[in-house]
């Protein structure tokens, strides 16, 4: 081959790949948005029952079409709280099984109709009114594009045969030699690692097979390298995660590379058993994954990309049956390897994920667990204020505590208002823009919140500092306030964390709004009460001047906890004057009833 030649075959190569992933980027990004409500969903069921977590792995990379996308979602979701270690290792086998879809949608004898599915998606997706639909047509113009990609890069293999370079230069990685088949999956690796997907390097190794450039046994250890070096990008994305999300990348490095060596050692029986099931399929199933046809050379394989898929499919199936027993002993082991050695913050907060690689839903879904380490973090502020507000005498660690704890709070206020900003920037659902500001406004009023028990810890340390005092009822009435509010605070913040919408009558809603209102009532009756104590003159001035800010803290917690709730449900004051509505109506009615029946 001349040097037009090999320019021609690089471009169509790079410029089919770049077509394929392209499209696979598209896909990824439709079926997120069209599954989003079920994405949600899904990571809710995630318990410590590995099968569960493991079946979760599986229908996420199904959905998400990349198991790199998966591992780096993993790592902000550990991050952020979302899934602990046992849960996320459980994911990690599940996604190594759902990535093995990618191989047989490459392998699908579709390819002449790429430009057909794409045609037939531009309708839907640019005049179709429904969200809905217009994910469905960029779901058949991603699907259109990735064939189509696949077509490019096998039209520009196939001038390699004729080239004795080439041909001379394979004869290394025929695989049929321990060492051969180890150069494989080391070449596999490295390639996998530099390009940063392993749906790019599958492409590519099916491509080169439809074309005859590779032996079936060639691709099958190029395959299993590939699963080592997507690896990779789960280790890269958890450098700068918690312990917990290192230890996960460990753990999938180690599921993966385990699993290759075992199988390489079987090489020759573990090709021969997929030769064997491939070639026992009905002719109905293998015709459709065929890749003979006109331009194709006679040697080839016609069954080699089902072969290809399946091999993948069989490894990645196999290995998830072998260690799903072994997955607690599989974490102790890496908690072991990976100790927690008093430098790492039991919570770390940090949002992390390559917002370029997952979606808006996904990464709204990683702010909301940021946001239930936030509510953690007020909560004890404010246990922590109130108790310091109940001293007698000054404690000094307490009132750090409180202060440390608002700093954390500012902290991931702002941390999360950065982190959605650049999610805003993706194309979203109207829906979902909807959540992204409620949730910045959620994270701004927990962090009044926290302000205000700040502002709590600070009065009260004042009077310590100036030797006031309160009298016996004030403290009561103090007292009595500061219990409604750490109730309604810790219940509110629970609603928040636990609920993404709530209707109109809402059982939950109606007990947070008489809540609030009983709050206001004993406030209402502190102020009565002190003004009278400040008119009788058994108040001192001073003191009661630091008292009443005591209060309007209080007030304050209170109404920013309201704020709260009210970016999460909407229309805080139309239900409360719904419930006050039915609750008219409901002693108007039991009136009603009671002059009847007089």
């Amino acid at each position: 081959m001349d040097a037009s030649a090999w320019f021609t075959l690089a471009y169509t190569v790079l410029g089919g790949l770049a077509v394929f992933l392209f499209g696979m980027k598209i896909l990824s990004e439709s079926l997120q948005a069209l599954a989003s409500e079920f994405i949600r969903k899904l990571i809710s069921w995630l318990t410590n029952n590995r099968v569960i977590a493991m079946g979760v792995g599986v229908v996420l990379t199904t959905i998400v079409q990349s198991s790199s996308v998966t591992t780096v979602m993993l790592v902000g979701f550990i991050n952020a709280g979302l899934m602990n270690l046992t849960q996320a290792v459980g994911v990690i086998l599940g996604a190594n099984i759902g990535t093995t879809l990618t191989g047989w949608i490459i392998a699908i004898k579709v390819g002449k109709y790429g430009l057909l599915l794409a045609g037939v998606g531009f309708v839907p997706t640019f005049f179709a009114k429904k969200t809905k639909w217009k994910s469905v047509g960029r779901i058949m113009i991603a699907l259109g594009l990735i064939f189509l990609g696949l077509e490019f890069m096998s039209g520009g293999f196939k001038p390699l045969s004729a080239t004795n370079d080439f041909r001379d230069a394979m004869a290394y990685f025929t695989a049929d030699s321990i060492f051969s088949i180890l150069a494989c999956v080391v070449i596999g690796c490295l390639l996998t690692f530099v390009v940063q997907s392993s749906s790019a390097m599958l492409a590519i190794t099916m491509s080169l097979a439809a074309t005859g450039q590779i032996e079936y046994q060639t691709a099958a250890a190029l395959v299993l390298g590939e699963n080592i070096g997507t690896t990779v990008t789960m280790h890269l994305a958890a450098m700068g995660g918690t312990l917990d999300a290192k230890r996960a990348s460990w753990a999938h490095i180690m599921f993966n590379v385990i699993g290759v060596s075992y199988m390489v050692l079987l090489f020759p029986w573990y090709t021969q058993f997929v030769t064997w099931f491939v070639e026992s399929t009905p002719d109905a199933v293998s015709t459709l994954f065929s890749v003979h046809g006109e331009g194709t050379a006679a040697h080839v394989d016609p069954l080699i990309m089902m072969k290809i898929a399946a091999g993948h499919s069989l490894f990645n199936i196999t290995n998830n049956l072998l260690f799903l027993p072994l997955l607690p002993l599989l974490v102790k082991f890496v908690v072991w390897l990976k100790p927690d050695k008093g430098k790492t913050s039991k919570k770390r907060l940090k949002l992390s994920g390559d917002l370029s690689k997952i979606s808006p839903e996904l990464a709204l879904e990683e702010a909301e667990g940021e946001l239930r380490l936030m509510r953690e973090v007020v909560v004890e502020a404010m246990e922590k204020s109130m108790a310091y507000a109940r001293l007698k005498q000054d404690d000094e660690a307490i009132f750090k505590r409180v202060d440390h704890l608002e700093q954390v709070t500012d902290n991931i206020q702002m941390e999360v208002t950065l982190f959605i900003t650049d999610v805003l920037q993706l194309p979203m659902t109207a829906e979902q823009a909807k959540r992204a500001y409620a949730l910045i406004r959620i994270s701004d009023e927990m962090e009044s919140v926290a302000d205000y028990c700040q502002n709590l810890a600070k009065y009260r340390a004042r009077m310590f500092r100036d030797g006031l005092k309160l009298s016996d009822a004030a403290n009561r009435e103090l007292d009595t306030v500061m219990k409604l509010v750490e109730e309604f605070t810790r219940a509110g913040m629970e609603f928040v964390v636990t609920h993404h919408e709530a209707d109109m009558h809402d059982e939950d809603v109606r007990a947070l709004v008489r809540m609030a209102d009983a709050i206001n009532i004993a406030a209402d009756k502190v102020r009565d009460s002190h003004l009278s104590r400040v008119k009788e003159g058994s108040c001192e001035p001073l003191a009661g001047m630091v008292f009443s800010d005591m209060v309007v803290a209080l007030r304050r917690m209170k109404n920013h906890t309201v704020n709260v709730i009210d970016a999460r449900i909407g229309r805080w004051e139309e239900r409360r004057e719904a419930l006050r509505n039915l609750e008219r109506d409901a002693n108007d009615e039991s009136a009603r009833l009671a002059a009847t029946h007089g």
